[in-house]
């Protein structure tokens, strides 16, 4: 699994915002327009206060939203460069830890990057437990999207690795029938192993023969052996 490429700074986008007329304008209109226009003008000339009033909270309001929108752009554009220096900068159980306190206040824009980088290093220190708790946010966050499927698959391979095959399992079985077609022979190659760990020798020849009934050639004699190789070993 590659780590995330690291993300350049998002350009800064200041509001502009356009003051409204003034009611002198009203004025200069009078003597231009038409008389069927006159009713109109004479309300907004009565009425101008208020309107500008009006016209004033719309203004604030747009460049509010426009102020919020370039303050999360300076937002993300900081914690992206702070993101690119901590790779850059930061290796072993310090990388771990720097990450791990980095992905708690990051923004959107960056977490889920920042969140495999950190089960990736941990992963490195060889602390499964912090790896499997990062792999495991990013596949709820990222639910049902290749991003979080791939985080999932490495969750559970984090816990076989630590002989937690059980807890693989678990990950596992919800991804079966949800992932693509071309995911799961991979998924249920991992459930095998997963169940085997687990001491599950009928989910693990289930598994085996679901991978065998799409198999052709050696792929299909494999998977026969594993099913023969798993029954002979339940029997004795």
């Amino acid at each position: 699994m590659s780590k995330p490429s690291q993300q350049g700074a998002l350009p800064l986008k200041k509001p502009v915002a356009q003051a409204p007329g003034t009611p002198g304008i009203l004025g200069e209109l009078q003597s231009e327009v038409s008389v069927e226009a006159a009713p109109l003008l004479q309300f907004i000339a009565r009425h101008a206060a208020a309107i500008m009033v009006l016209l004033g909270l719309f203004v604030a309001v747009v460049v509010g939203a426009g102020v919020w929108q370039w303050y999360a752009s300076t937002r993300d554009a900081e914690a992206q460069s702070n993101f690119a220096r901590l790779l850059l900068q930061q290796q072993g159980a310090a990388r771990v830890n720097a990450l791990e306190n980095f992905a708690a206040t990051a923004p959107d824009s960056v977490r889920l990057a920042a969140l495999m980088e950190l089960g990736l290093a941990a992963l490195a220190e060889k602390d499964a437990a912090r790896a499997s708790a990062a792999f495991a946010r990013v596949a709820a966050l990222d639910k049902d999207k290749p991003l979080g499927v791939a985080a999932a698959l490495a969750d559970a391979q984090t816990l076989m690795q630590a002989g937690r095959g059980a807890e693989a399992l678990a990950v596992l079985e919800p991804l079966e029938n949800t992932v693509p077609e071309y995911m799961r022979v991979q998924v249920r190659g991992l459930i095998a192993l997963g169940a085997l760990q687990a001491g599950n020798a009928e989910r693990a020849v289930k598994a085996y023969e679901d991978l065998l009934a799409g198999a052709q050639g050696e792929d299909a004699e494999y998977y026969r052996f594993c099913i023969r190789q798993i029954k002979a070993g339940a029997a004795k």
